[in-house]
């Protein structure tokens, strides 16, 4: 097998064998592409493994358990043959060529390449420096998410305390007190937990220490016998267990191969965490699954979102039809519309003498309106979104009422160009011009895709 690989090309080489992994790989197989799908784990579909409770959101199996299903996914692709799985194998290296594609240099030595790289190696718990140090040694009574989920059905009844207010917070804690826990569960803001589950939540008052909306500790020290917490609202405090659950971001390592790989290349790289964008698909990178950011993290939103990305690698790797412009003029051709040096005076600020009048503001704007179909000849202006349009919103919404603060007027605006037919993304930048006489004072507020 180790020669077999040695100088092994594929049509796809997909990193993270997780639910989204597996259901590009099984929608590219039978799309007819050959599948490198590597994962660093032992077996397809790891991160479920732990999941042994039941989850009544997987429709038409209510009370099924995440552990079955990932075994499940994975007897799947391990019989699929135009699939090869690469278990306990993780990327070193990754080079890019704009003839080749990528080259791949894994872990042990061994080396493929691929025509299209799909990313989709899932999230990872954030694991903030303040209570995680790096020079601290890893104690089993302060855990993080995946920690927590790992032993909590082995915990004998504790005192545990939660930190935060999401879905996973919330479930478990109602989890740990149904097993005869003392919780507490303590969020930074209010319950962010979907309804069911803050309904369940309150009906608990009593039996759950609740407390929204309190600062997080200033620290949590970890020892054999418990974890000291340390707040100015509550003082120092001993728990049994301290369980960090404030939520998730994009794992970063593939992200960061490929980014070094595009720098070395001399294409400006993606951003951390790297989102799916139009103008990297011509270069054959995609994303798929929760690191992706398309929807809200789960399971079934990761298959459907590993068949989005199998599809746009397929339209990536098949040869166009005579007459159709390339996949670059087709995918990368973002449109931008640029609104600079806009002059006008508007009712804005809180100082006594900036509500006598109007004072002057430059507003300099982009709005953002994706890939658009390349256009040599059409004088339709009802095709394309008039800038005319723009200038008018931006002059309407800076003029219409008195706005106290520069940083609710931005919001307006771009609440406003958002709402615009097609547009996916705005930034704008608000200059008061004779605020100061010395100099001048600008905020800038960018929302949307770019």
């Amino acid at each position: 097998m180790p020669n077999a690989l040695q100088s092994a090309q594929y049509d796809v080489a997909i990193i993270g064998g997780g639910p989204a992994g597996c259901s590009a790989a099984s929608w590219l197989q039978q799309l007819g592409l050959s599948v490198a799908l590597i994962e660093r784990e032992a077996q397809l579909c790891a991160g479920l493994q732990s999941l042994q409770f039941g989850q009544d959101w997987v429709l038409g199996s209510p009370g099924q358990n995440l552990a079955t299903l990932g075994q499940q996914y994975a007897r799947h692709i391990e019989g699929l043959a135009a699939v090869q799985v690469l278990l306990a194998r993780k990327p070193s290296h990754l080079d890019w060529a704009a003839a080749e594609g990528w080259c791949m240099q894994l872990d042990d030595g061994r080396s493929l390449k691929a025509r299209a790289l799909l990313l989709a190696t899932g999230l990872t718990p954030l694991r903030p420096e303040i209570f995680f140090p790096v020079s601290a040694s890893p104690n089993p009574r302060l855990m993080d998410a995946l920690g927590l989920t790992a032993c909590r059905d082995q915990l004998p009844p504790a005192r545990i305390l939660l930190l935060g207010g999401g879905d996973n917070a919330v479930e478990n804690a109602l989890f740990l007190q149904a097993r005869g826990h003392q919780v507490t569960l303590w969020s930074r803001s209010d319950w962010r937990a979907q309804q069911s589950l803050v309904e369940r939540l309150k009906a608990q008052t009593g039996a759950i220490t609740m407390r929204p909306r309190s600062a997080m500790p200033n620290r949590l020290s970890a020892h054999a016998s418990g974890v000291g917490v340390q707040s100015q609202q509550f003082g120092d405090e001993q728990f049994d267990h301290v369980a960090v659950l404030l939520g998730f971001e994009a794992e970063p390592s593939a992200w960061l191969l490929a980014g070094d790989a595009l720098q070395r290349a001399g294409v400006t790289a993606p951003s951390y965490p790297f989102r799916d964008e139009p103008r990297f698909a011509p270069l054959g990178l995609f994303v798929a699954g929760d690191a992706s950011g398309h929807q809200h993290p789960s399971v079934q939103t990761a298959l459907g979102d590993g068949v989005v990305a199998a599809k746009a690698v397929e339209a990536f790797l098949r040869p166009l039809t005579e007459g159709q412009p390339t996949l670059a003029m087709r995918r990368n051709n973002r449109q931008i519309i640029h609104i600079s040096g806009l002059r006008f005076g508007a009712n804005l600020g809180v100082l006594d003498f900036e509500r006598e009048g109007p004072q002057p503001i430059q507003v300099d704007a982009e709005v953002n309106l994706g890939a658009q179909a390349i256009v040599s000849r059409d004088a339709d202006i009802g095709h394309v979104l008039d800038y005319r349009r723009v200038r008018a919103i931006i002059i309407d919404e800076c003029t219409a009422e008195h706005t106290d603060l520069l940083e609710a007027l931005l919001g307006k605006l771009c609440t406003r160009l958002m709402k615009l037919p097609g547009v996916a993304g705005v930034r704008v930048k608000v200059t008061k011009l004779e605020i100061f006489p010395d100099c001048q004072v600008a905020i800038s507020a960018e929302c949307g895709q770019w």
